[in-house]
């Protein structure tokens, strides 16, 4: 993320995720942009899931080149017997370390339906980085009431 200064407004740019400025955040979707007041933003969410379909495929893989080698194969070569074994093997204990997680960001509007920013563990530091510093700009409500109080 890049953060610079222009005419006293400080602005943070993302190329994958949009602009934040002192006042609002305009979000890039593709070729869509959603801008968004700070003022008008309830609540802003990062979710973390875990996604188990690429562990599924692996395992499926890794079974299904076990049972063909050990009981369909009948190869003279015993080298290429035992690699395909160990290669089914390590696939096997890969789809079960293996995590892989899809990162959500939910931003909840005023009158208006969620705006939702998904990417996957590759830019997890941007959409951290992104979703910190809107949670910096948007007023909280409890320092307002607290205030008046």
């Amino acid at each position: 993320m890049t953060t610079f200064q222009l005419d006293n407004n400080v602005v943070h740019f993302n190329k994958k995720f949009g602009i934040i400025t002192d006042k609002q955040v305009i979000i890039t979707k593709g070729t869509d942009q959603n801008k968004i007041n700070f003022e008008s933003i309830n609540n802003v969410n990062l979710i973390k899931r875990r996604v188990f379909y690429l562990n599924s495929i692996l395992l499926l893989m890794s079974i299904s080149i076990f049972i063909y080698t050990f009981f369909f194969l009948k190869s003279e070569i015993v080298e290429m017997y035992y690699s395909l074994i160990f290669a089914s093997l390590v696939l096997l204990v890969f789809s079960l370390i293996h995590k892989f997680y899809l990162y959500i960001l939910v931003i909840k509007e005023k009158d208006h339906e969620p705006i939702e920013l998904k990417t996957t563990q590759i830019h997890r530091k941007c959409i951290k980085e992104f979703y910190y510093k809107i949670v910096k700009q948007v007023p909280n409500k409890k320092k307002i009431i607290s205030f008046l109080v």
